[in-house]
């Protein structure tokens, strides 16, 4: 039996807590111990814990508010920075996995990578030479933008190169894709903490995929086009938000549509009654906001992402979703071919609903399998 070690914020089940990113792994908890994995999750460094075969650590116990507590719970000065900490845990255990879960393929934290056994990340550049450039903000995209729309003053961005000696330490993970989005049209809010003091006590994370949102594909459809950005237009790193800000100023000239904040139901029902949702990068690449829009059976128009790998991979150009340039330059174009070719947009919707449903299946469990079997090696 080999034991694998998470240190996250334990065992808890919350219902959409960083969009699910850990359900996936209990959903199949009984499934690995099968097949020889012993998968225990903790929320602070105990012996345990550092008796594990390989000890997997969480990137965002390091960035969030509950990072000085980590910090002094693994007998560390809360004023070094997560390098310091993940040399401390090395000389206890050197088989440690760190888990990069920032938003952006390009925002890295490499200089680890001497002290860790794997690194892995929801989603990497598929040409790996690029994490040896010096990327503005450490973005391809905010690159491409501050390159031909020169959008902000030049600044020394905290950067620490890919070296070739350490990238066969790269492991793929997967993506916030698997996320146990609650089916809010379905159950109400007392059903939603029902679910959550059950699972403390069952700990059977079969029993709550029945809750979680399901999938959608209304044939009559009263809106075309969706497009709601959380905008920053005064935030100063204007390269990560040009492009959301752009898409929405440029749909809105053509569409004009309401912008006000809804809730979060009123938001997936509109959602679920329009054709096509156009997508535009946050923080990263890779946004939870594609995936509702595939639950909710709305064809994805989205930037073009083929310089990346993730899983699940939604990002097929003309089979899972549509494309367009970073430039903006065929936006308008992708939206009509979507909303004149109702056979198009049948399969892409279909298309991509399949994929995100082989997540919960002999499929996911496989891909699960062969990771913990690449980091256990």
């Amino acid at each position: 039996m080999i034991k694998i070690g998470i240190l996250n914020k334990g065992p808890n089940f919350n219902w959409g807590k960083n969009f699910g990113y850990w359900f996936f792994v209990k959903f199949f908890q009984n499934e690995l111990k099968d097949a020889g994995y012993d998968i225990k999750f903790y929320d602070s460094s105990t012996n345990q814990f550092y008796n594990s075969d390989a000890i997997i650590i969480d990137s965002r116990i390091f960035t969030d508010t509950i990072e000085n507590k980590i910090r002094k719970k693994i007998n560390l000065n809360v004023e070094h920075k997560h390098l310091e900490s993940i040399i401390e845990i090395s000389k206890k255990n050197q088989n440690i996995i760190w888990l990069d879960l920032t938003d952006s393929s390009g925002t890295t934290s490499f200089e680890v990578l001497p002290y860790v056994k794997n690194y892995v990340k929801k989603q990497f550049y598929m040409d790996k030479d690029l994490y040896k450039l010096n990327l503005f903000r450490g973005r391809y995209y905010a690159d491409f933008y501050q390159k031909n729309f020169q959008l902000e003053e030049n600044f020394n961005f905290k950067f620490c190169p890919l070296s070739d000696e350490y990238k066969d330490k790269l492991v793929l993970g997967w993506n916030i894709g698997v996320g146990n989005y609650f089916n809010i049209f379905k159950f109400n809010k007392l059903t939603k903490y029902q679910c959550i003091l059950s699972s403390l006590y069952k700990k059977n994370y079969k029993e709550l995929l029945e809750y979680t949102l399901g999938y959608y594909n209304d044939t009559n459809k009263s809106q075309n086009i969706f497009y709601r950005f959380n905008l920053r237009n005064n935030d100063k790193k204007k390269t990560i938000h040009f492009q959301r800000n752009k898409v929405n100023k440029i749909l809105n000239d053509r569409f004009n549509l309401p912008s006000e904040r809804l809730d979060h139901k009123s938001y997936l029902r509109q959602l679920r009654n329009s054709k096509i949702s156009v997508g535009a990068f946050g923080w990263g690449e890779v946004c939870y906001r594609e995936f509702e829009a595939i639950k909710m059976g709305a064809a994805v128009i989205f930037p073009n992402v083929n310089y990346l790998e993730t899983w699940p991979n939604i990002y097929q150009d003309n089979v899972t979703y549509i494309s367009y340039n970073l430039d903006f330059s065929d936006l308008h174009e992708k939206i009509d071919l979507l909303l004149n070719n109702d056979h198009l947009r049948k399969n892409i919707i279909e298309n991509s609903q399949n994929i995100c449903k082989k997540v919960y299946s002999s499929e996911g469990f496989n891909y699960l399998l062969n990771f913990f079997g690449k980091i256990s090696r």
